[in-house]
């Protein structure tokens, strides 16, 4: 199969040329007049490689070039440029185009180019996506694919890392990734939820304790911090810690020392520490809720892991995933969701994430007949026939069905829900997770 380019040049006579040079050197293109009609082409079809003159008017070939390598970072892109204008052909790579040619070019010139990029790219692609498969997260869209660039660069440097999102995307996942990608990989990752512990036994937990320290205390206990050693502990709903936990914490992050229970002694610490919250903690320090110089200093890089909403295009490859796992995991026959399947899959509202959609295909592997999956899809637990007074509701129950209601109309789209609610996106996922 013809390899397939797109070029983007306002002259129409470049266009002309282009296509009658395609031609000769066998490969399939399409030309555009402007970067606006490309970027809606790519939109619908993507090709092996892009070619963009500089010099274009609205959005010029620089922009272009920028936007390509933001929204589809696997597609290679090449700048044409004066013979005049080295300078500017420099700046569009440090845009992200891989290569550049000037006019007017040579047709040898031009294929070598081509072909080059395009294998390099294709190369470059597969070991990405080894890579990413040590990530342990699976996605092609552009929403995890800006994850995985943000794991590379934060897994070279020792900076402390908020990881934010909802329940269920993967915070951990990805503070294991920066961990095993990094230099400290050899050493342990140490996790721990800080919003099920009280006070007293976080401390513990984190700090360590000596003997005698509180009731119970009858061993010196080292502390989480100290175990990590040159490792990283990734303490996970941050958020929910008390003020007097979150002035300890930055006592800590300060220093790099911690203090056991019952001890004056510091001892020093030399873990990495990531950070996750389900809630936006730059509200709650709007609100008081949460120390603003604690989250200045741990919030050197902010890292937000989309919701499954914001990547329903990686829902069928996720599926694809777990039926592996669970068919493995269960020593059962290989199963299949059908076409139709996978597109009402991709519609549902999964307020849980990856997690919920986990669940369900655990639960489908188990319960399903055959090689095709015939379980139902998810849908409200049946209520109990109602008796005398129980026909009364509650009226967290009624906000909940509207809630529901509302974003069966949108098809799941959290977003405009929430609009139409009049509420924010956070303050929509708490309702939906919140007991009964």
């Amino acid at each position: 199969m013809k390899k397939l380019v797109y070029f983007v040049d306002d002259d129409p006579l470049a266009n002309q040329l282009f296509e009658r040079v395609c031609k000769k050197i066998t490969l399939a293109c399409e030309v555009f007049n402007n970067a606006e009609d490309c970027i809606r082409r790519i939109r619908e079809h993507q090709p092996d490689i892009i070619l963009t003159d500089l010099n274009m008017p609205n959005i010029d070939g620089f922009e272009f070039i920028k936007i390509v390598s933001k929204e589809w970072p696997h597609l290679p892109v090449i700048a044409i440029t004066g013979q005049s204008s080295i300078d500017r052909a420099v700046n569009a790579m440090r845009k992200g185009a891989c290569d550049f040619i000037k006019k007017p070019y040579e047709i040898d010139e031009l294929k070598s180019s081509i072909e080059r990029n395009i294998k390099y790219s294709e190369l470059s692609s597969i070991t990405k996506q080894e890579k990413y498969r040590d990530y342990n997260m699976i996605g092609d869209s552009p929403e995890i694919h800006r994850v995985f660039r943000m794991i590379d660069r934060l897994s070279v440097v020792d900076c402390p890392v908020v990881i934010s999102g909802e329940s269920g995307t993967g915070k951990e996942l990805a503070a294991r990734a920066i961990h095993n990608c990094g230099s400290r990989r050899s050493a342990p990752f140490i996790a721990i939820d800080c919003g099920t512990l009280p006070d007293n036994l976080l401390e513990s937990e984190l700090f360590g304790h000596i003997k005698g320290a509180f009731t119970g205390a009858t061993n010196h206990r080292t502390g989480l911090f100290e175990s990590a050693g040159k490792g990283t502990i990734f303490l996970d709903e941050i958020g929910n810690i008390s003020d007097a936990m979150q002035t300890r914490l930055l006592r800590v992050c300060q220093e790099n020392t911690v203090v056991p229970v019952g001890s004056n002694q510091k001892i020093p610490i030399n873990a990495r520490m990531i950070f996750a919250s389900n809630r936006n903690l730059a509200e709650m320090v709007s609100t008081g809720e949460f120390r603003h110089d604690l989250y200045h200093r741990i919030n050197v890089v902010s890292l937000p892991m989309p919701s499954l909403d914001q990547r329903r295009s990686d829902i069928p490859l996720i599926i694809d995933s777990f039926i592996n796992e669970f068919t493995k995991k269960y020593d059962l026959p290989s199963k299949t969701f059908s076409k139709s399947w996978y597109e009402k899959l991709q519609q549902l509202p999964w307020t849980g994430n990856i997690r919920e959609l986990r669940n369900y295909i655990e639960r489908c592997i188990i319960l399903s007949d055959g090689d095709t999956l015939d379980e139902p899809l998810p849908s409200e637990p049946e209520q109990p026939h109602a008796e005398q007074n129980d026909n009364f509701v509650s009226l967290k129950k009624v906000e909940r069905k509207h809630i529901q209601h509302i974003l069966r109309s949108v098809n799941g789209n959290q977003n405009k829900a929430a609009k139409i609610l009049e509420i924010s996106r956070s303050t929509l996922w708490r309702k939906l997770n919140s007991d009964s």
